[in-house]
C-alpha cells in the first residue's frame, strides 16, 4: 500500500505530466518515459496522513501491507511488537521482540528487513539496534 492517497498520487502524476518537457527527453512523452498514470485505488492508502491517528506496523518491502493490529498510542504498539511481534513472526510460531527493540524500533518508525554484516545475514529482528565492533561476531 502507497504511502499517500489514490488522489493525492493521481494529482502528483498529472502536475509533473504536465510540467514534462519530451525536448529534455529525446522526444519521449511522459507516459512513455514513466508509464501510465495509477490506476488501482486499492494499492494506496485510505487516508491522507493528516486523518491518520492510529499507529500500526506496514511491511514496506511488498505491498505495504498492515503486519500488526492498529493502536492509539506509539507505546500500545511497542507492547504489542514486544510481546507478539509481527504478523510474520507470529505465523512462523515465533514470540515477540522485546521491549527495548520493540520501542527503539517504534521511536524510529522505520527498520531494515534484513542486513549482512561480518558475513551473516540478519532478519529484522536481529539486527543490532546500535553497530561496534562486536557487532559482527
Amino acid at each position: 500500500m502507497h504511502e499517500m492517497t489514490f488522489g493525492e498520487k493521481m494529482a502528483d502524476y498529472l502536475k509533473d505530466e504536465k510540467k514534462w518537457n519530451p525536448a529534455e527527453h529525446e522526444g519521449q512523452t511522459y507516459r512513455q518515459f514513466w508509464g501510465p498514470p495509477p490506476d488501482d485505488p486499492e494499492y494506496y492508502s485510505p487516508f491522507t496522513a493528516e486523518e491518520a491517528t492510529w499507529f500500526q506496523l506496514f511491511e514496506t518491502v511488498s505491498e505495504g501491507t498492515p503486519v500488526s493490529p492498529p493502536f492509539a498510542t506509539e507505546e500500545e504498539l511497542a507492547e504489542y511488537l514486544a510481546k507478539n511481534g509481527d504478523f510474520w513472526d507470529q505465523h512462523r510460531g515465533e514470540c515477540g521482540w522485546g521491549i527495548e527493540r520493540a520501542t527503539a524500533f517504534v521511536k524510529t518508525g522505520w527498520a531494515p528487513s534484513m542486513a549482512f554484516i561480518g558475513g551473516k545475514v540478519l532478519e529484522a529482528k536481529d539486527i543490532p539496534l546500535t553497530l561496534d565492533n562486536d557487532s559482527a561476531k
